[in-house]
């Protein structure tokens, strides 16, 4: 049976852990029967309402002034959710939604298990694009509100239901099989994402290209040395290694005494601190930071904005080790 619940979320600034709006919608069989849509007043640590995102989505700090906080929220969304798998289109970030406003509210993360639905349309279409509106429409649908939370909801349900039906796939294991994608597991304040399955991460056969002699001297990334830890969301380590080339950074294996900046693509950045369980890359990150060395924590979403040209507001965290 293809039974499943969507989610999406808005937040108020580029913090991820910054909610202030959250759909789901429960499908059975395939068909949407049941949905929500709260409006949510962010965690204190990160209320603020930066003006891009109220550009985007039009909610306010007034207009969630009333609204219940995200720790009375949580567990309407987790009672809702129940036993199903929950999609999204970009997990990472949905997920990191949830995670990262947890660790600001300084409560206890959900147990959830989850799929990737723009993960799923990278592997199973080409196109020029896999934005949610974008993927609707490929397949036939209508999305007629993009950043309205319920909205973007509904479409990945409808992104979902029309992907199985494409591959003749009775249920979500059988869909995320047919492309070779693995389900996400978020427990216990790990995080294991919703990533398309390799034989391995092949970082050890990577070879970067030339540097971008056309580089812009000015770029966020330019002259620096990038390492990845963890599983990237977005795209494959190979072709991050070839973005970093493009914006005239190095990308190499392993953290040494040359590297200044750390991707963390599952990683959780709050819990790089000392005496917590790390990679070990991070290990070694934050050995070498707090011997001197001055190396930069960039999540995901960061380096897609360093890859885009847009502007980091919170770019310059350095990890804590010291």
């Amino acid at each position: 049976m293809l039974d499943f619940t969507t989610i999406d979320f808005e937040t108020a600034n580029s913090y991820r852990g910054s909610p202030c709006s959250v759909g789901l919608v429960r499908v059975r069989d395939g068909k949407p029967v049941d949905d929500r849509h709260w409006l949510i007043r962010p965690p204190e640590r990160a209320a603020h309402f930066d003006r891009f995102n109220v550009g985007l989505h039009g909610i306010t700090a007034d207009q969630v002034s009333n609204a219940a906080p995200w720790i009375e929220i949580l567990p309407d969304i987790v009672d809702f959710i129940g036993g199903d798998v929950v999609v999204a289109h970009n997990a990472a970030f949905d997920f990191g939604v949830i995670r990262d406003a947890c660790v600001a509210d300084q409560i206890p993360g959900p147990e959830l298990i989850f799929l990737c639905s723009l993960v799923i349309s990278r592997r199973a279409l080409s196109l020029p694009s896999y934005r949610l509106p974008y993927v609707v429409e490929s397949l036939g649908g209508i999305h007629p509100g993009h950043h309205d939370a319920l909205a973007d909801a509904q479409a990945v349900a409808d992104v979902v239901v029309r992907l199985a039906a494409d591959r003749k796939a009775d249920d979500l294991a059988e869909l995320a099989g047919s492309v070779d994608v693995r389900f996400g597991r978020m427990t216990g304040g790990e995080h294991r994402g919703s990533v398309a399955i390799s034989s391995g991460d092949g970082s050890a056969r990577l070879i970067q290209g030339e540097l971008n002699p056309d580089a812009d001297p000015d770029g966020y990334l330019y002259g620096r040395v990038v390492v990845f830890t963890g599983a990237l969301s977005s795209m494959r380590r190979e072709a991050a290694w070839q973005e970093c080339a493009r914006l005239g950074a190095t990308a190499e294996n392993n953290v040494t005494r040359r590297t200044n900046v750390l991707v963390a693509g599952e990683i959780n950045p709050a819990v790089l601190r000392p005496g917590a369980e790390l990679t070990g890359k991070a290990r070694r990150a934050v050995e070498l930071q707090r011997a001197g060395q001055r190396i930069e924590l960039m999540t995901e979403e960061d380096f897609l904005r360093c890859l885009a040209g847009q502007p980091l507001d919170e770019l310059g965290q350095v990890m804590p080790g010291r």
